[in-house]
């Protein structure tokens, strides 16, 4: 009865998180029956709610009864993460996040064990780096490494998330406000994920983020101690930069051209997932062009509306696959979960589970 009491203490705090209410604002939209000092004394594991209670409680929360009293797998402050935000997020917003992202990783690991998945521990030995990361020129050739291993070469990185998913870690797409790009961490040491914002449309830069992520789980430790966090971040998006287009790449198309058309930029951009801003930044890194064509193109982009349009137009189509569906729905057809679980999973009515579980 204590563990039970405990783990619904912290999943009604984390389920008013993640709904961003005060203890008083879920005391008002249950209609008053139960006080926010009642409440408290909930989520301090002091005592239980009644039946009733716990029903109007899991309305208000907008989750299912066995949400309350599902055991945790992992604690997400044990979760190594990297937030890259921007400066508005409000700490209401991040821990609504945070709450969000945890309940997420749950489900997608609780559906891999029920279907017997086993977890590839050896992801971060196979590419270690052989001296600390220093600068963008380690990044490069920890970039070169990881293709080299995944047997990649020079070629585009058709979609993203199912290279990853692919090499044994976990990708997720979660809703989230718009100042959220991605979030990465190893849960219970050993399973790497990287959860990635489902409301960013704009492909080249979610595929810029994943691999930024992919090099915090690979690397993190490995950064020299004396860099500063923007320097690490700096780096990451060294590494998602020459993950998506090798430089190799861009010093065979263009290292003997004096003049570079933005068509063919373009071109470049929708052949490899990457965006002409990303591909402009390498060309002036790789001394391809030089700080004044450099300067030349940030200055149109600044001074007229249209080209920076052009510019910043997302053109990439990638598709977003849907494992964790698909997984869900695998498990109901072999008859390990039950209908109502595949709608607890899923977040979905229990009609609409039925409506798409047809079998073969």
């Amino acid at each position: 009865m204590d563990n039970n009491l405990n783990t619904f203490a912290k999943r009604l705090q984390q389920a008013r998180l993640k709904a961003k209410l005060s203890m008083g604002k879920l005391s008002e939209k249950m209609n008053g029956i139960v006080t926010k000092q009642a409440i408290s004394k909930y989520e301090k594991a002091k005592m239980m709610p009644s039946s009733t209670i716990l029903i109007a409680m899991a309305e208000a929360l907008n989750v299912d009864l066995d949400y309350f009293f599902r055991p945790f797998t992992f604690d997400l402050d044990q979760f190594k993460v990297s937030f890259r935000k921007k400066s508005d997020t409000t700490v209401g917003d991040q821990k609504a996040l945070e709450v969000q992202i945890q309940d997420e990783v749950e489900r997608y690991l609780e559906i891999e064990e029920i279907l017997g998945f086993q977890h590839d521990d050896n992801l971060v030995k196979e590419l270690m780096p052989a001296h600390p990361l220093f600068n963008r020129h380690d990044m490069i050739e920890c970039a070169k490494s990881v293709r080299k291993v995944w047997e990649l070469g020079n070629a585009p990185i058709a979609n993203s998330q199912e290279l990853l998913e692919a090499h044994g870690i976990k990708v997720l797409l979660t809703a989230a406000p718009n100042n959220f790009w991605g979030v990465s961490g190893m849960v219970n040491d050993k399973t790497p994920v990287i959860v990635l914002n489902s409301n960013d449309r704009h492909i080249e830069h979610r595929r810029l983020t994943a691999f930024h992520e992919l090099c915090h789980l690979l690397y993190n430790r490995y950064f020299a101690k004396e860099l500063t966090a923007h320097e690490k971040e700096n780096l990451c998006n060294s590494f998602a930069n020459e993950m998506l287009l090798p430089s190799k790449t861009l010093i065979n198309l263009f290292s003997c051209k004096s003049k570079i058309a933005i068509a063919e930029l373009v071109s470049l951009s929708i052949n490899y997932g990457i965006s002409v801003d990303a591909i402009v930044y390498k060309l002036k890194d790789l001394e391809i062009i030089g700080e004044k064509r450099y300067r030349g193109f940030c200055i149109q982009k600044s001074t007229r509306p249209d080209f920076k349009k052009y510019i910043e137009n997302p053109r990439y189509k990638e598709e977003t696959t849907t494992r964790f569906q698909a997984m869900v729905y695998s498990a109901l057809a072999q008859q390990l979960i039950s209908t109502s679980k595949a709608a607890s999973l899923l977040g979905v009515s229990i009609n609409n589970i039925r409506k798409y579980s047809t079998t073969l």
